[in-house]
């Protein structure tokens, strides 16, 4: 089940929509990053939508398909283990040479199939706010990672009453490291003071500079 998951992360949608409509390789365009932000910022808001979504359902449909399979086993580890797994074949591909995008929206669909009340938290507050007050989709995306295991601690109280560890805040840990890594030149950027706002168009560069 884990591999199953892997491979469909490794659908990587920002790239088969880039050759499939544009005829193009959406890692040469813009920051050479296959993702959503990128399918904005190169081929519109149609494009940059279609990629976010599809993202997004790969990533629920990889936990709900092993759910359908194996049931809540072992409280529900395995549809958590398949969440951390699809969000590896999204991040590093090895359809793709294991250079994927960043992993916010497929770790999104994830939520949204284990735990959505943490998702809609999440995108209320920090993601919406700092999308809308500062404008970067990486500070939001980062801020939205760092508190994701504290929220699935409290949605696991608020649900059992108690303070547990359960497989789903373990995931939810891996998933904020993960998402940290994929932004590792992000945070770099932002450091430097040149990272790029929201839908802020820029020349193409070589493939590797990531946005």
């Amino acid at each position: 089940m884990p591999i199953i998951a892997y491979l469909i992360g490794n659908l990587n949608f920002g790239i088969l929509v880039s050759r499939a409509v544009y005829k193009k390789d959406i890692r040469t365009l813009g920051s050479g990053n296959p993702g959503s932000t990128n399918a904005f910022r190169v081929f519109g808001k149609a494009a940059g939508s279609f990629v976010l979504l599809a993202d997004a359902l790969k990533g629920a449909g990889a936990v709900l398909l092993v759910r359908w399979l194996l049931g809540d086993a072992g409280g529900g580890l395995w549809p958590a283990v398949a969440g951390l797994c699809v969000t590896l074949g999204h991040v590093f591909p090895a359809a793709f040479r294991f250079k994927g995008g960043k992993g916010v929206a497929t770790t999104a669909g994830v939520l949204a199939a284990l735990q959505f009340p943490v998702l809609l938290a999440l995108l209320a507050c920090p993601f919406a706010v700092l999308l809308l007050t500062v404008k970067y989709m990486s500070v939001a995306s980062l801020a939205s990672a760092a508190l994701l295991p504290a929220a699935t601690l409290v949605w696991q109280r608020l649900r059992t009453g108690a303070w547990e560890l359960t497989p789903l805040f373990w995931l939810s840990l891996a998933q904020a490291a993960v998402i940290f890594y994929a932004h590792r030149s992000n945070i770099q950027r932002l450091a430097r003071g040149t990272e790029n706002k929201l839908f802020q168009k820029k020349p193409a560069q070589p493939p590797g500079r990531e946005e």
